[in-house]
């Protein structure tokens, strides 16, 4: 058994301040960070123990629990219990020798405090755990985070009220026990992850960098794991290390299955769709399971926090700071996924499900103006605005981006995709969650200074006209703020292969007007070459204070560094062409709040 003392800056972290002399014990506040009055931090100690649980099939999965503690020892008292499934080791040890305990990375420690109990359990094949990985997110693994969820409920320090919460690959782990409708699952909060599995990793038919990663030996195959308390000579952890190597290669199992409909030929199952959370949402639903669903506009699961939002009618709420993958900023998520949990396993009635269901932070706004509420996505206050694309570009040169037509620019833009793009700045690629600035690559287009601050709320739409000499070619689509130093920041962006151009009729209940690209074999279109051919692709969300004096960019490429793999049918590289004559007419459709206040050319 191992003891530790929770520090005493958790009460501030957690916005949970003693009330002061004269303040009357009843006083109470619950809203977006802020949590008094409901939760009483009873405990200042916990204590952590180990073993393996047994899967139905025999495999034994490693998990920590940990429990408050008075005195060194364990309370005798029933508690709801808050658990995580991670391929990423439930504890390692780091190259200073310190143990690494994800759940605090995860802000959830603070729960212990409040009277919950905590538990990580690494995923079949990963970490301390037995077995082979089948894929990635299987059904193997939703089904063993129901033995799982089921195990917690029946342990005599639980009340039976289970919920589950990680980011990235965690989030969607925590998607997949919902699918499974386990009768104790209560609450759920996936951060930062994926809803249509195929539309986050092969989004408009691009497989993205962050899953052709090469597998690493620490995170990836458990070096370095803590073994269970009974593993004292760490030779049990020793033996899971060696069964992982029998799970499937991620890169390959992505790069086997190019469109959605593609069985993979590594499984021999149509594996988007058994791995995609939005195959059982409708068991989500009939679940009833409370969600939180948290997010960042700078993340490539921007989008995917939306949808799901959008599609599903559990009670749910939806928050999304403005930071990078998994990152919550400034924001005290550890009051959050107190008073979330607090509401659905313990049953408190503090106010979560009267406030509004939306809260999101707008980049570059005012102090004191960060935050808003509303009651949809994209905000119904947000009204369309259109620019259009005129000639004159070349790489390093900007081309026009206005309201008005350029009704001079008659012939097309053109240029050679260059596969070897560098980051302005130096950059880590192993594992980059949000585009860098690739200057003088591929053509720009940009809009006079701006007359005055311009709000961007919702999901920008590229709609260009591109002909190739050749029957195919990706797109990397970036919207770009460039402030009067000329520095470049990049607001949102998207990807389109223009085979996977054609639309379809989205299978969702509210796609939010954007366009649908199915991506199954069926509906590939080569380009023909030297014809133009209208490509529609959304960009990811945003809400964005673009500044006064600021220009807005638009860049259009044909690669993008953190692609690792790349068609060799694009070999050499193809020239492409933007159009903008009366019947080819290339645009960006910003959803704008407000007024959308365009420059004078020449300012």
């Amino acid at each position: 058994m191992l003891t530790s003392l929770i520090r005493a800056t958790l009460a501030t972290s957690l916005c949970l301040l003693p009330l002061q002399p004269g303040i009357a014990a009843e006083a109470k506040e619950s809203r977006p960070g802020v949590y008094r009055g409901y939760s009483e931090a009873r405990f200042s100690e916990w204590q952590k123990a180990s073993q393996y649980v047994a899967m139905s099939d025999g495999v034994k999965l490693a998990v920590d629990i940990y429990r408050p503690s008075v005195n060194g020892r364990a309370v005798d008292e029933k508690l709801p219990v808050v658990w995580i499934h991670t391929p990423y080791r439930r504890a390692y040890t780091d190259s200073k020798g310190h143990i690494v305990n994800p759940l605090e990375r995860l802000n959830l420690m603070p729960l212990l405090e409040h009277g919950y109990v905590l538990a990580a359990v690494d995923t079949r094949g990963r970490g301390a755990s037995f077995g082979a990985r089948r894929g990635f997110q299987d059904r193997t693994e939703a089904r063993d985070a129901y033995e799982m969820t089921e195990w917690f409920a029946r342990q005599p320090w639980s009340t039976g009220a289970i919920g589950v919460a990680g980011c990235s690959y965690l989030g969607g782990t925590t998607w997949h026990a919902a699918t499974m409708m386990s009768p104790h699952l209560k609450a759920i909060a996936p951060g930062c992850t994926d809803f249509d599995k195929y539309g986050f990793v092969s989004r408009g038919g691009i497989t993205a960098q962050f899953n052709t990663r090469p597998e690493n030996p620490g995170q990836d195959f458990g070096q370095g794991v803590v073994p269970v308390e009974s593993d004292t000579d760490g030779k049990l952890a020793q033996a899971a290390i060696a069964e992982h190597a029998k799970g499937t290669p991620m890169a390959e199992l992505w790069a086997g299955m190019r469109y959605r409909d593609d069985v993979s030929p590594l499984l021999g199952v149509p594996f988007w769709q058994e791995a995609s959370v939005a195959t059982y949402a409708r068991q989500i639903e009939r679940s009833g399971v409370g969600i939180f669903i948290w997010g960042n506009w700078m993340d490539e699961g921007s989008f995917e926090a939306t949808l799901a939002y959008n599609n599903l009618s559990n009670p749910r709420k939806l928050w999304m700071g403005e930071w990078g993958h998994c990152e919550v900023g400034d924001f005290p998520m550890a009051t959050e996924l107190l008073r979330f949990f607090d509401h659905f396993l313990k049953k408190i009635d503090n106010g979560w499900q009267r406030e509004a269901p939306i809260y999101y932070r707008t980049l570059n706004a005012s102090a004191g103006q960060e935050w808003s509420s509303t009651d949809r996505w994209p905000p119904a206050s947000a009204r369309n605005q259109t620019l259009h694309l005129g000639g004159g570009a070349a790489p390093g040169v900007a081309g026009q981006l206005s309201s008005k037509r350029d009704g001079k620019s008659t012939s097309p833009d053109r240029f050679v995709v260059d596969y070897d793009p560098k980051c302005s700045r130096q950059t880590d690629l192993y594992f980059l969650m949000w585009p860098c600035v690739v200057d003088k690559h591929g053509l720009s287009y940009a809009t006079a200074p701006l007359g005055a601050d311009t709000h961007i709320a919702g999901h920008p739409i590229a709609d260009l006209w591109i002909s190739a000499d050749r029957n195919d070619a990706d797109l990397f689509v970036y919207l770009e703020d460039i402030d009067p130093s000329g520095a470049v920041s990049i607001v949102t962006h998207g990807r389109l292969r223009a085979s996977h151009r054609s639309e379809q009729r989205p299978p969702y209940r509210n796609y939010m007007g954007l366009p649908y690209h199915r991506g199954e074999r069926a509906d590939a279109q080569p380009l023909v070459p030297g014809e133009p051919s209208r490509m529609r692709l959304d960009l990811l969300p945003t809400s964005t204070i673009i500044k006064a004096g600021h220009r807005l960019r638009l860049t259009v490429a044909g690669a993008d560094p953190r692609q690792r793999s790349r068609n060799v049918t694009f070999d050499p590289p193809p020239t492409l062409s933007i159009h903008f004559d009366r019947e080819h007419a290339s645009q960006l459709t910003l959803p704008i709040v407000g007024r959308f206040a365009e420059g004078a050319r020449g300012e």
